[in-house]
């Protein structure tokens, strides 16, 4: 089975494994693959994991108070791309395999990061974290991030009455074109988007979409 295959099953099936296994079975799966397969690292790019490790080592030594990288972040990255061949049964570690590996190790770094200096992290490695990504989960974790700096934002500004209290508690209204905004440097497409406001983890997780008045709501209450 490709890779297309089994990662449109997973997303089908919200995380669950494709091949539909028990836990038991899930268990010695992973143990046959320890056990009987040795992929071989001659075919990867390996210019392309020192350019990756040369600018991200730059990047973090820039940026005063972050943690900075190490050489080990690129053994750990071949160490994660054998174990994402292996998972696979392959003889070889492929590019994608390499991607991923990156990706993982990329997410754990700047979650050690300052929250200063997250954020311009993953602007600059955009490229690097959106591999694989399940694109609406991507938009809903966005759009959770513009819900909550709108709740401390009106908290903040409320005044003490009741019944503006009330009002932030029940619902809080996200205007199409600031979220439009906030996506655009993440290179998300309209079509995206649009596809993201019918799906049903927008729906799921408490969202309406006013096509009339372009406001998204998250109802809290």
């Amino acid at each position: 089975q490709d890779d297309d295959d089994e990662d449109g099953n997973a997303n089908k099936n919200d995380g669950n494994n494709s091949l539909n296994l028990t836990q038991d079975g899930l268990k010695k799966y992973i143990l046959f693959c320890k056990q009987t397969c040795r992929p071989k690292l001659d075919n990867i790019d390996r210019d392309k994991i020192a350019e990756f490790y040369s600018d991200l080592r730059q990047k973090s030594m820039s940026n005063q108070g972050g943690i900075p990288i190490a050489v080990r972040h690129i053994e750990s990255i071949l160490r994660l791309s054998e174990a994402r061949a292996k998972l696979h049964l392959r003889e070889y570690v492929r590019s994608d395999d390499v991607d991923m590996a990156i990706r993982v190790i990329l997410e754990s770094f700047i979650e050690t990061q300052k929250k200063s200096i997250q954020s311009d992290l993953r602007r600059h490695f955009k490229q690097y974290l959106h591999f694989a990504k399940d694109t609406n989960q991507l938009l809903l974790h966005l759009l959770n991030e513009e819900v909550d700096e709108e709740l401390k934002w009106k908290q903040m500004t409320a005044s003490r009455s009741q019944q503006q209290q009330d009002e932030i508690s029940e619902a809080i209204d996200i205007d199409l074109k600031d979220f439009q905004s906030k996506i655009q440097a993440m290179s998300i497409t309209s079509t995206n988007l649009n596809q993201f406001l019918k799906s049903d983890k927008f729906k799921n997780n408490g969202f309406k979409y006013d096509k009339k008045k372009k406001v998204i709501t998250k109802q809290l209450s």
